[in-house]
């Protein structure tokens, strides 16, 4: 093996701890709790919402359990979005909050959602208009599409995220109502959000070891943990395997995490382990794991990168 390609690894692994990684999913007043009453959204956005109002006959207001037209699933505020009446909308003409996640660990997104009319005497009618959950611009909830009248509570509503949207990257969450027909409008349409939430992956269900929760241990995993090399993650992060054995903290992604990955690691890669427990520290020159010793620097009988370097090309050879 070359010095060059020992070179490679040894800065592989050092860079990708440098790596901008963007946060985990926290959706930012899922409640819409806020110190402030707006009322009007397309003049103000709420904390931590974008808004976008492709009609000015669309309005809303965040309001407050015990105002007129309230229905507040959790804390003491929720969204309101509506239609103004006898208005002429374009096809598909949509309001809608937006607030950029990383979804990457996210399993489902759940909210709360109530569908009403003024006057009370009219229904709900889904061929004119329906409420929409958005990730990016693809509708991955829609409110009840059959039948004359939609109205009424939709509770504990859950989007299992797809994995094209667990990728690392930031996508676009929206909370929307939209106008299916291009015609006047006689109802007012009320769309009432509230408790919008993530819902993370159980790690519990996953093989220990398997970081990027794909039920396998294998070399993907070892890419996530030198991308998180050294960093700070949350102690209880599926990343930060040692837990309570951490040296310096127990959020620090390090040689104790990398020796529980390899441990666990499908096909028995024990040498793995062992050269991890070992890792910079003396040994004999014919200690078994001392993999790379001709070209050692004193003291020649360190287990260093060198040595990593040497099993990650038998690892490649072998398999």
């Amino acid at each position: 093996m070359s010095k060059a390609a020992i070179i490679g690894v040894m800065m592989f692994v050092m860079l990708s701890g440098n790596l901008v990684r963007a946060d985990d999913c926290e959706i930012v007043n899922g409640s819409f709790e806020d110190d402030r009453r707006i009322d009007d959204i397309t003049m103000e956005d709420p904390n931590g919402w974008d808004v976008s109002v492709q009609s000015e006959w669309f309005a809303g207001k965040v309001l407050k359990e015990g105002d007129e037209r309230a229905w507040v699933t959790e804390g003491d505020f929720n969204l309101e979005l509506f239609t103004t009446r006898y208005k002429t909308f374009d096809v598909n003409d949509m309001i809608k909050l937006s607030q950029q996640l990383d979804l990457t660990e996210v399993n489902d997104i759940s909210f709360d959602i109530y569908l009403d009319t003024y006057p009370v005497t009219k229904k709900w009618n889904p061929v004119e208009c329906t409420a929409v959950l958005l990730i990016d611009e693809d509708v991955v909830w829609e409110s009840n599409s059959v039948g004359s009248d939609a109205r009424g509570p939709y509770l504990d509503q859950v989007y299992d995220v797809n994995d094209k949207y667990r990728d690392g990257e930031l996508h676009t969450l929206s909370l929307g109502m939209r106008v299916n027909v291009g015609v006047k409008v006689n109802t007012a349409y009320i769309t009432y959000w509230d408790f919008v939430r993530c819902a993370f992956r159980e790690y519990r269900d996953f093989p220990r070891g398997d970081i990027n929760l794909d039920y396998l241990v294998d070399m993907n995993d070892m890419v996530v943990v030198a991308e998180l090399w050294l960093e700070e993650v949350d102690p209880n992060a599926v990343s930060n395997l040692s837990g309570e054995g951490d040296l310096l903290g127990f959020g620090n992604i390090n040689f104790m995490d990398f020796a529980f990955l390899a441990g666990d690691w499908e096909g028995g890669f024990t040498q793995v382990k062992s050269l991890a427990d070992k890792w910079l520290g003396a040994v004999e020159p014919n200690d078994v794991d001392n993999l790379f010793h001709e070209d050692d620097v004193d003291p020649n009988g360190v287990i260093d990168f060198f040595d990593f370097a040497e099993l990650a090309e038998i690892l490649k050879d072998s398999g």
